[in-house]
């Protein structure tokens, strides 16, 4: 597989770009595959990827690089010789762009890029037959060829298109060759994939499940902390267990203003741990699956770590990690766990757990026979759940015996190097004024909507709602330091605002 990719930034303003964002997701969903240069491709292995770019806008530079370099990754650069250090203006459709100067060239190289040829001026060469033209866009400047002893060896068809005599040129000259949708996948004739922002390459697809009964007023930073993973879910199920709290309210604003990612289930009664959690993994449609409590929080790579630890082996079956306590009563949590898991202690207020790692299967399941080590949150992969019968009634916890039915049934468990965040509750003052401070601009987001709302549309019952809306938010701030009082009021007034 070979891909090509043209602008990376900040934005995609058309086809042509990759946010950064979509270009790193892209890189891990790759990290399984064997990244190569064009020299060391081989077309019939179909684990081989090539990374290739076009025109060498300064974007690869300032986004690409670093990120390639992170993982390691090898990449091809195909130049225009007569756009160095120059824009794109001469194409009226796209936004203007900045091409890479000589110097960017050097740094590019650096990070691992191979120089390859794309002719001296991006003439469409489908349209020429004039062998004298051919062979001038063919011949590389004896000043460029110098910059990459290594490099121009390949070759890439302008706008992918090539007649029968820029084929035979091109066939003396080269190695090999490059098209994008003209080609049959001879040496000369090397398709490539034109990658857009909403390209994937993932293999599996990963599910998160936040369980909620009664934990609205953490509900706002557990979604939050899904929204900010460096590698995205595909699916966000908020499942709310028949709550009597504001979890609805505020899972719908979520759902509402997420809906490609998230969806929100409430149960019309409470159903329990048990059938709520089963009932939750029937309504996602993905490969991997992980719970987060609703009043925990994960480290922003949590699941691009766990992907890749599934990932890496389909004997695999769960993904576990270390975790730390958080709240007023994390101090506490932590003198529990015993010396042997303590780990460092963060500004008094983070207290971090580490678990062990196993490389006999036999020693982790005897470990784990002895108490358990895997949390609730641990990504898990959906045909190890389907294979033991998903949670079931025991005399200790759910998850616990879930994962140690999995082990018994031979699937492997493997670490992952991040972090869960287990909130200890407590009443205090201090607890309650965070949550606050989260509701508070949660709801005057809502409330900028609802004026939004008004001011396109004619409708009296949003205006209605933007006022007392409005009246809660300065009741908020007016009874800032009584949170106890305001909890119960907030939610009443809401409840009647969003019916």
């Amino acid at each position: 597989m070979i891909l090509m990719y043209h602008k990376v930034d900040l934005e995609a303003p058309t086809m042509w770009w990759v946010t950064v964002n979509s270009f790193y997701n892209q890189m891990l969903e790759l990290s399984d595959r064997e990244v190569v240069y064009l020299d060391d491709y081989d077309k019939n292995n179909k684990n081989q990827v090539v990374i290739t770019f076009d025109g060498i806008y300064d974007g690869i530079l300032k986004y690409a690089a670093p990120i390639l370099k992170k993982f390691n990754y090898p990449f091809e650069l195909f130049l225009t010789s007569g756009y160095i250090a120059l824009d794109n203006t001469f194409d009226v459709i796209e936004p203007t762009a900045k091409f890479t100067s000589s110097m960017e060239l050097k740094l590019l190289k650096e990070f691992g890029g191979r120089l390859q040829w794309h002719t001296k001026s991006h003439i469409n060469l489908k349209e020429i037959n004039d062998f004298k033209v051919i062979n001038s866009e063919l011949d590389i400047p004896n000043e460029v060829a110098k910059m990459d002893k290594y490099g121009f060896k390949w070759f890439a068809y302008p706008h992918g298109e090539f007649n029968e005599k820029v084929l035979i040129e091109v066939s003396k000259k080269f190695k090999g060759a490059l098209s994008c949708h003209q080609g049959d996948d001879s040496i000369y004739q090397l398709n490539r994939i034109t990658v857009v922002n909403n390209t994937s390459f993932r293999k599996y697809k990963v599910a998160c499940v936040i369980a909620s009964y009664n934990y609205g007023d953490f509900l706002i930073e557990a979604v939050e902390s899904v929204l900010s993973q460096t590698m995205l879910p595909d699916e966000i199920l908020i499942s709310d267990d028949c709550s009597a709290d504001e979890t609805e309210i505020i899972a719908r604003a979520f759902e509402k203003k997420y809906p490609h990612i998230i969806k929100y289930n409430r149960n019309s009664k409470n159903l329990g741990i048990i059938k709520h959690f089963n009932k939750a993994i029937s309504l996602v449609n993905s490969d991997f699956v992980f719970f987060l409590g609703a009043d925990n929080r994960i480290q922003s790579d949590y699941i691009e770590k766990s992907y890749q630890i599934l990932n890496s082996s389909k004997n695999v079956g769960i993904a576990y990690t270390d975790y730390s306590f958080f709240g007023d009563n994390a101090k506490l949590a932590y003198l529990k766990m015993g010396e042997a898991l303590q780990s460092e202690i963060i500004d008094n207020t983070i207290f971090q757990i580490n678990f062990p790692e196993f490389d006999c299967d036999q020693t982790l399941k005897k470990q784990l026979n002895n108490g358990n080590f895997i949390h609730g949150s641990s990504m898990f992969r959906l045909s190890s759940f389907n294979d033991v019968g998903g949670y079931m009634k025991s005399e200790g916890p759910e998850d616990y015996n879930l994962f140690k039915r999995m082990i018994e049934s031979n699937w492997k468990a493997k670490k992952a190097s991040t972090n869960l965040e287990y909130r200890q509750h407590s009443h205090s003052q201090s607890n309650n004024t965070v949550v606050i401070q989260n509701k508070l601009l949660f709801y005057k987001d809502a409330y900028e909507k609802l004026l939004k709302e008004k001011l396109l549309v004619n409708n009296s019952k949003a205006f209605n709602n933007t006022l007392k809306l409005f009246k809660t938010l300065f009741f908020i701030k007016r009874n800032y330091k009584h949170p106890k009082l305001i909890i119960s009021k907030i939610y009443n007034k809401l409840k009647r605002i969003f019916k």
